[in-house]
């Protein structure tokens, strides 16, 4: 197994999405490339500009960061997941304003229609959804309360 291969099989995976320097890495692991062929692909695709770990940070999270229901505490962990390193994935959310209070409040309008319970029940359930989307417990019951008390029609 040569360079051109390694580089052949890794322009193929960036062909179907961007990834990570640390995913690309397993991929070619998965395939038993010796790691001296891994660590020169892997310099030849960051020296090209195919593979940027700060670039692919922010384009994930301005994606996610307009989804409802995702959280930062969610973003990050998966960004870890990902092989992105803390201090990156610190930077760059300094860079992105996420308000976590505002993809909470549209998530949970939307579950709560779905809820046929009464009030404390409907309560106790948002908070459960919310709370395994990563939000914390504090903006939780904000969420919850201002909900509740922005609309009759959830009561």
């Amino acid at each position: 197994m040569d360079i051109n291969h390694a580089y052949n099989y890794c322009i193929k995976l960036l062909s179907i999405k961007d990834r990570t320097t640390a995913e690309l890495r397993k991929k070619l692991k998965e395939k038993m490339f010796p790691d001296d062929i891994i660590g020169e692909t892997l310099n030849k695709l960051t020296d090209y500009g195919y593979i940027n770990d700060e670039r692919f940070t922010e384009n994930w999270i301005k994606s996610k960061a307009n989804q409802s229901g995702i959280s930062k505490k969610y973003m990050y962990n998966k960004l870890l997941q990902k092989g992105i390193e803390k201090e990156l994935i610190d930077n760059v959310f300094k860079k992105i304003n996420i308000d976590d209070y505002v993809s909470a409040f549209i998530f949970a309008q939307k579950k709560i229609k779905l809820l046929n319970d009464d009030d404390k029940t409907k309560k106790n359930k948002l908070f459960t959804i919310l709370a395994r989307k990563g939000y914390n417990i504090e903006l939780c019951k904000k969420v919850i309360k201002d909900i509740f008390e922005s609309d009759d029609s959830y009561q």
